[in-house]
């Protein structure tokens, strides 16, 4: 695919998106960049928010959006020009410096904005938190979005310090989005280059080296990992050590007292860092080899060690933290994987080395049981034919980031349309997208007004344990239900954008309007409950579910911009607990169609039971079928690999004969092949390969 076509069809989908979404191309182009950043761990996260006017001395300000990094204590703001469409308009450095200017008067500008904007306004709310919560951020990045294509002339780009803080500017131009689609990994390589950052190589030693990756063993001076860090931030962290991180804090007192004042004994006290890379460059000098450049480095384990050495070198100068750090070594075991192996072998490394804390309960992988189920659902269940359609459609659950796509990057034309005609991309939805329709209908509009990582990670706190105790529950009619949600949020939506008193929040808004729903059906109506069930058969809202969101979003939008809340900055405030308990005082009389059609509570209590029942039953059945795939000749290797190894009971050995006794036509029953499998992990655990 070349730029020119991938510009195109770039707006071919965010037009469909906008005539079917209700929203403007500018928006949904939006959606789209920002999406891109957070697939290749560019950003966290994003909030939209428009804001134009002028600032003092008539100076002109835009801001699309805002993003704060809690790791790197850093305020990103975002800013689109206007969209080109398929034209190849060039994007000059001067283009380039008058856009960054407008964002950079809003940071300039705050004590002005404040005083003059509408509290109701968007731009107030971020200008009262620029001067306030974000007062000491570290830096300020400030991100251009465009489908214009860069000038070749636009080499660096060096912004003055502001506030006496540094300021980076970034430009994702159609150009750099296109390098990252075609980026087998889906996100742009970080190549460290060694000798020209640092005079040179860090001495290492081949540890190990198998088909799937080569390890070195070496010792990276603290100063050189203090400076990568924040050179990078925390686009070194592999995902799951950012998550945890990001909810243990970044700095841990321990090691910063070894480092301002015990630096020569680091190395003894500090377990050291786990990284891999994609690619390492190995010269040898003097008969020492000598790691020169690292390409795609992750950091998987120590990201405390790697972000508490960077916060002291910035924050600490006062304690000599420079010449200190200049005495400090950390010990590094460095992986090269390929980037076909990344995706597998990187959060099983990241997984192994991290054993001993709780960063994967944080995250909650990809490749979690629940998500497995969750995507066979999604590419098994057809939902009812809508809008004349005679087929139905499936919601695709992405589960890893890029699923999507990937499924039609070696498609024919017609292929392609055929899976999307069965697949529509109004339809897709992901990891976090499920979170917080979960954290909806459980009634924590705060936590969802958190934003897509934070609410995730109260989610999956929730499923870890949910699927310890009873994994039955996320059946079909879980998965059901969750498009239920989908559609609601989707259709609420539309409803807010289109009232005549909507100004701004509309994220917000919706959360409350959906979570305020359900509550005033749990505390009002005890007997009764939302039927999801009748909305995944229409496949949309009925016209007293529109009526009934009309009347409840205004209440919402007027409760979270009362003029007394305790938080200046409506988006804030709607994360905090004590604006969703405000909200639930709020007396909220529901219309007689849409009470006629809740369901009987005992009804929907029955069909869950049945539910999880059937759930059983097929996990059962899947145990039958898994046991005779895995091959009787695997079963006996598994018997004959315990004899050296002394792993298995003498009732486990008993279980894998009987799944031997398949070859003799005896198959095992349903609650005999869930105890096989049992044993087969236990044996694996152990050390049993995962692959014969």
């Amino acid at each position: 695919m070349e730029l020119s076509e991938f510009k195109q069809n770039i707006i071919d989908e965010i037009k469909f998106a906008a005539s079917t979404e209700g929203t403007t191309d500018k928006e949904e182009f939006i959606n789209y960049t920002t999406n891109a950043l957070m697939e290749a761990e560019e950003i966290e996260d994003f909030t939209p928010l428009h804001f134009e006017g002028l600032g003092k001395n008539n100076r002109r300000i835009q801001v699309d959006g805002y993003y704060h990094n809690e790791l790197e204590d850093c305020l990103s703001l975002f800013i689109v020009p206007s969209l080109t469409y398929i034209s190849r308009e060039t994007l000059t450095n001067t283009d380039a410096e008058k856009l960054f200017a407008r964002a950079r008067v809003f940071l300039e500008d705050a004590s002005y904005i404040k005083a003059s904007a509408e509290p109701s306004a968007e731009g107030f709310g971020l200008a009262v938190d620029i001067l306030g919560k974000y007062a000491d951020v570290r830096k300020y990045v400030i991100y251009l979005l465009t489908d214009m294509e860069m000038s070749k002339s636009i080499k660096e780009l060096n912004a003055p310090t502001l506030h006496g803080k540094p300021v980076e500017y970034h430009i994702w131009d159609i150009g750099r989005l296109y390098q990252l689609q075609k980026s087998s990994v889906g996100k742009e390589d970080i190549v460290i280059d060694l000798n020209e950052m640092f005079g040179k190589g860090i001495p290492c030693l081949a540890a190990s080296s198998t088909d799937d990756y080569t390890a070195y063993l070496c010792n990276i001076p603290g100063r050189i990992l203090a400076n990568l860090y924040n050179t990078y931030g925390g686009r070194l962290l592999e995902g799951n050590v950012r998550s945890f991180l990001q909810t243990k804090g970044k700095v841990n007192k321990g090691i910063r007292n070894t480092i301002l004042n015990d630096p020569t004994m680091f190395f003894a006290y500090n377990n050291g860092i786990a990284a891999t890379a994609s690619e390492a460059a190995i010269e040898d000098r003097e008969g020492m080899k000598y790691i020169t450049k690292i390409t795609s480095l992750q950091i998987v384990n120590g990201g405390q060690t790697t972000a508490s050495l960077a916060m002291a070198l910035l924050n600490d100068k006062g304690d000599g933290s420079e010449e200190k750090i200049q005495k400090i070594f950390v010990p590094m075991k460095l992986s090269i994987v390929s980037h076909e192996n990344a995706q597998e072998l990187i959060p099983n490394i990241s997984r192994y080395a991290n054993s001993q804390n709780k960063v994967s309960d944080a995250d909650l992988w990809s490749n979690h049981p629940f998500h497995i189920r969750m995507e066979e659902f999604s590419r098994r269940i057809v939902a009812p034919a809508t809008q004349g359609r005679q087929y139905g459609t499936h919601w695709f659950y992405e589960r890893a980031n890029g699923q999507y796509k990937q499924e039609t990057y070696k498609c024919t034309p017609s292929e392609k349309k055929r899976f999307e005609l069965q697949n529509p991309s109004s339809q897709m939805f992901k990891k976090v997208d499920l979170a917080r329709f979960v954290n909806l209908r459980q009634m924590r509009p705060d936590i969802a007004s958190t934003g897509g990582q934070k609410g995730f990670a109260r989610f999956a706190t929730w499923v870890v344990k949910q699927w310890e105790n009873n994994n039955s529950a996320f059946n079909e009619e879980f998965f059901k239900e969750i498009v239920a949600l989908a559609v609601i949020c989707k259709e609420a939506d539309k409803i807010v954008r289109t009232q005549t008193w909507y100004n701004s929040y509309k994220a917000n808004i919706v959360a409350y309007t959906i979570s305020k729903l359900f509550y005033t059906v749990d505390t009002e109506y005890p007997d009764c409950a939302i039927s999801l069930k009748n909305i995944w058969s229409r496949q949309q809202l009925s016209q007293a579910w529109v009526k009934q969101i009309e009347t409840i979003s205004e209440l919402m939008y007027e409760h979270l911009i009362e003029e007394s809340r305790p938080v200046e900055n409506v988006t804030e405030w709607a994360k905090r607990e004590m604006c969703w308990e405000k909200a639930k005082e709020i007396k909220v009389l529901l219309n007689k169609d849409f009470v006629a059609e809740l369901t009987d509570k005992t009804i929907e209590q029955e069909e869950k039971r049945y539910a999880k029942k059937d759930q059983r039953l097929n996990d059962k059945l899947d145990a039958m079928v898994k046991v005779v795939n895995f091959g009787v000749d695997n079963w006996k290797a598994l018997l004959e690999w315990d004899k050296t190894h002394r792993v298995l009971s003498y009732i486990d050995q008993e279980f894998v004969k009987t799944a031997i006794a398949v070859e003799n036509g005896r198959i095992p029953t349903e609650k005999q092949a869930v105890r096989i499998l049992q044993v087969l992990d236990k044996a694996r655990s152990e050390s049993f390969p995962l692959s014969l």
